[in-house]
């Protein structure tokens, strides 16, 4: 069966333009199942299914058809009078891609259509140029988001998610799915997986394929015990400041190789840096970042902790991950945090255009305000400045110029 993903609403936008789509992601999130989706809307749309080509790299016969000649694309046209349209999937495995998917644009624009799927390793920062500059339009593929999550489970009262009052039962329900999604994270092979034990081995084999194996294979590194030390204490460090110097005195790996481990990790989607937020930019980019996780249940899996959320001392960090996570999939704008020489600090500072928007994630359940001094005293300074929200587990309520908004309705 194939659930419904937003991203093919994006990417509806784009099935009848020349550009080629290019969808970019970690192993396992759902790329293929998504070009699936696209061939149901390209029927929908009265493409015949003999004008749509699903060709995927890993297939030896097929590598070596197109990389020997980008026109053997056209040895399986049925009916080249046709517009056609090819799924290419895993396409970072030809030996050039950017070189392949030039010609054929620059030659057949129009008349065939490439959807395709890779750019899961830094490989691609080598074969892909700015050739394509113009040619192509990119789309990151995320693990779900809660709402997707809540799809995928066949969640009965999914028509209740933007509703404030809620029946005791019914919210109950959310709040129990919430703790399943903050510690098995949105993968959805894992989501669709009901065994716990179950879930826990995938997430075991995700980690040692993905992360232990392909990651540290295409970086070259070679003191694999010193690298997984350093994924464990990254994992622990969820929403903490990231101070490089103090992450090479506690691993013994040195500046300069940390500093290549972090971008092939942001490369590979691992982790998200976010910066401070500072007026002058060249300041930002200097200060000490934040890092997520791009999913909590392979966090959770590096640290070989999958207690159950009662038992945790991390719930507030994985809280704070999973609100940067939704608002990664629904603002898709700059997201910052700020902190103050006294060591105050907002969580999340969106920039939405010309406007700013504070966000605070709080795992807590409650029944009034809290101190929100900070807040104010940003929107007070900083004109700019229209929203500020403090996210939290059931309380929805307008206090002046804050909203208290529970996790069902994170939003800028």
């Amino acid at each position: 069966m194939l659930y419904p993903r937003k991203i093919t609403q994006e990417l509806k936008n784009w099935l009848f333009e020349k550009e080629i789509i290019i969808l970019n992601g970690p192993r396992q999130v759902g790329k293929t199942s998504i070009l699936k989706l696209i061939e149901q809307e390209l029927t929908g749309e009265k493409i015949k299914k003999e004008q749509i080509f699903y060709l995927n790299l890993e297939e030896i016969k097929i590598l070596d058809t197109l990389n020997n000649d980008p026109e053997n694309i056209f040895k399986y046209v049925i009916n080249p009078e046709e517009k056609n349209y090819f799924f290419i999937d895993e396409i970072q495995y030809l030996d050039n891609p950017s070189n392949f998917l030039k010609h054929l644009y620059d030659k057949y624009a129009g008349k065939i259509k490439i959807i395709a799927t890779g750019l899961s390793s830094l490989e691609l920062k080598a074969k892909f140029q700015d050739s394509l500059a113009g040619r192509k339009v990119s789309f990151a593929v995320n693990p779900l988001d809660f709402e997707e999550f809540l799809n995928f489970k066949n969640f009965p009262y999914l028509d209740y998610l933007k509703k404030k009052e809620l029946p005791l039962n019914i919210k109950s329900d959310f709040d129990n799915n919430l703790s399943e999604y903050l510690v098995y994270g949105g993968m959805p092979a894992i989501t669709l997986q009901k065994n716990k034990t179950l879930k826990e081995k995938m997430l075991d084999e995700y980690v040692n394929a993905y992360i232990n194996k392909d990651i540290r294979a295409i970086g070259k590194i070679e003191n694999i015990a010193y690298f997984n030390n350093l994924m464990k204490i990254l994992a622990s460090q969820i929403g903490n400041l990231l101070n490089i110097n103090e992450l090479s005195n506690t691993t013994g790996i040195s500046r300069r190789d940390i500093e290549k481990y972090l971008d092939l990790l942001e490369f590979t989607f691992v982790l998200d840096k976010i910066s401070p937020f500072r007026k002058n930019a060249r300041t930002q980019v200097t200060k000490m970042p934040k890092i997520y996780f791009f999913d909590l249940g392979v966090r959770n899996a590096i640290l070989g902790n999958f207690l159950d959320i009662e038992s945790r001392q991390d719930i507030g960090s994985l809280f704070e991950n999973f609100v940067f996570l939704e608002l990664k999939n629904k603002a898709k704008n700059k997201i910052f945090f700020y902190r103050t020489v006294a060591k105050t600090e907002i969580d999340f500072i969106i920039e939405k255009k010309a406007k700013i928007v504070l966000m605070e994630a709080k795992y807590k359940k409650l029944a009034k305000p809290i101190d929100t001094r900070i807040l104010q005293n940003f929107m007070e300074r900083e004109s700019n400045a229209k929203k500020a929200a403090v996210v939290n587990l059931n309380f929805n309520y307008k206090d002046g110029s804050v909203e208290y908004t529970d996790y069902r309705f994170i939003n800028v």
